[in-house]
């Protein structure tokens, strides 16, 4: 029996299928397992928008557990009571995703025994919410002339869909294959179709309908036209009943269409456009955010350039650029999107990085030289995303030592992308809310205390930080972050040493 909390949001649940093989082993009258806690779905740092439904499923098994709880953003969302087989717990949970909660959210279960104590606890799982697609506003029809003879152009109410417009709304989403980290955005249905975007791994999209023989996919993409573009059936996985997609038919294609390759500014190929949805992309003098700035590809300004070779590894562009030395400059490959064929363009040897200035020989010694700024990490440039989590033990955010026997030794583990800098801070207070059973903590007994009452600087874009903290108490782990932006956030986690939450 699945028993509901008080609703966070809307939600429906069931139970899912039964794995044979435990049911088997405790019908021959083998051990029970020992405790196990695994979440399958979603994956880690999987994407979605606000109004997606979210599936949650996992598994548990135990002989203590008597029932698991699911967890959003630390709070509980539903609880299974009732085990499919003995000591063993299925959950299968459709969340939709809020939009008041735009960003990063952390899901978890946990197998609870009979004294209300979690016994084991799955991984947390981070994912992105990301805001809602813009609604079109629809355009008033016009006032019908009862005299006037419909136009020949004008298609019946009961036509599926017509060219170019949004089709009717159909519970479909699209998102790519597992073995697929992304895939293209074309403007028409066919492979030589001009490129407008692409969809990333974790993200899903409504699906507005198809084309004739099922082949291509036509779905919400704002920066298309008509807010619409093409995805190639064989490569997406499709959640929902495609049958009962309309039919779309392709309007024509635009003047900057594959067929003629060139773009609005008379560039061909090889050649690179900013990506659809990109602001900027910084143009350095070396295939290195290290290398000096020298401008930008701008959405609403110069947005393509000439491709004169690339970098050695593959992800760099050398592109033409009035602006910079040599008349040419380097963009991050990430940021644009390449018209022509890549094996075709020079492997480009890379300028001599730069160095801090040596002092010249004189007969009196050079002024101190000040420190170089550490270059920002190739990580930069990537869109905004965190991941902080503790092992071997990690509870939503928090990690419990000492607690009924668990190692008072943990490591701290990040991955930051789209940040300049991180910093890691410790301090103690009486514990807050849920930890209210946890007195202030005793900072001199923190080993090492590098971060102790200060900040301590954190590799980017990933890192680790062991350390051990003997005596009982609450303590906060703040990290602050500088974004790409310029804009600051931080990211707190609990640690509690010998004593519990209450929740």
């Amino acid at each position: 029996m699945i028993c509901m909390m008080k609703p966070l949001f809307a939600h429906k649940l069931f139970i899912g299928g039964m794995v044979i093989a435990v049911g088997l082993l405790a019908a021959c009258g083998n051990p029970a397992p020992p405790p196990a806690a695994l979440l399958t779905s979603p994956a880690p740092n999987a994407q979605f928008r606000a109004g997606d439904e979210i599936q949650i499923s996992g598994k548990v098994v135990g002989s203590a557990i008597k029932q698991v709880d699911v967890f959003i953003n630390n709070e509980r969302f539903a609880t299974v009571d009732q085990a499919i087989r003995p000591n063993e717990f299925e959950i299968s949970v459709t969340w939709i995703a809020p939009s008041e909660i735009v960003g990063t959210s952390v899901i978890q279960i946990k197998g609870i025994n009979d004294q209300g104590e979690s016994v084991i606890a799955s991984d947390a799982v981070f994912i992105t919410i990301q805001a809602p697609l813009p609604t079109a506003t629809p355009t008033p029809e016009p006032t019908p002339i009862p005299t006037a003879t419909p136009l020949a152009a004008e298609q019946p109410a009961a036509t599926p869909a017509a060219s170019g417009a949004p089709a009717a709304v159909v519970n479909v989403l699209l998102s790519p294959r597992p073995e697929n980290d992304f895939v293209n955005v074309r403007e028409l249905p066919d492979l030589n179709a001009r490129l407008i975007g692409q969809i990333n791994k974790g993200q899903s999209v409504p699906v507005r309908g198809k084309n004739a023989d099922g082949s291509w996919y036509q779905i919400n993409f704002p920066s298309g036209a008509d807010g619409a573009g093409w995805v190639y059936a064989p490569v997406v996985s499709i959640n929902g009943p495609t049958e009962t997609l309309p039919v779309v038919t392709p309007r024509a294609a635009s003047t900057s269409a594959a067929a003629s390759p060139t773009n609005p500014t008379g560039l061909k190929p090889p050649f690179v456009t900013l990506k659809a949805g990109q602001e900027f992309a910084n143009l350095r003098t070396g295939p290195d955010t290290a290398y000096q700035k020298v401008g930008e590809l701008q959405a609403t300004g110069k947005n393509a350039a000439a491709v004169k070779g690339r970098s050695a590894n593959g992800q760099w562009w050398q592109i033409a650029f009035d602006g910079a030395p040599g008349g040419v400059a380097w963009v991050f490959g990430q940021l644009v999107d390449l018209t022509g064929d890549a094996a075709t363009v020079p492997i480009v040897v890379a300028p001599v990085p730069p160095t801090a200035a040596m002092p010249a020989s004189a007969p009196t010694p050079a002024p101190p030289q000040p420190t170089p700024t550490p270059p920002i990490p190739a990580s930069a440039v990537l869109p905004y995303s965190q991941n902080v989590r503790f092992s071997p033990r990690d509870d939503i955010g928090d990690v419990p030592l000492g607690y009924q026997g668990q190692p008072k030794t943990a490591t701290l583990e990040w991955q930051i992308n789209g940040a300049t800098k991180a910093e890691l801070e410790i301090t103690t207070q009486q514990g807050p809310g849920i930890f209210a059973n946890c007195p202030a903590g005793n900072l001199s007994s923190i080993a090492p205390s590098d971060a102790v009452n200060k900040r301590m600087p954190m590799l980017l874009p990933s890192g680790t930080f062991q350390f051990t903290i003997p005596d009982k108490g609450y303590y906060l782990f703040t990290i602050y972050v500088v974004k790409s932006d310029g804009t600051t956030t931080t990211i707190p986690r609990h640690v509690i040493v010998d004593c519990y939450k209450t929740q």
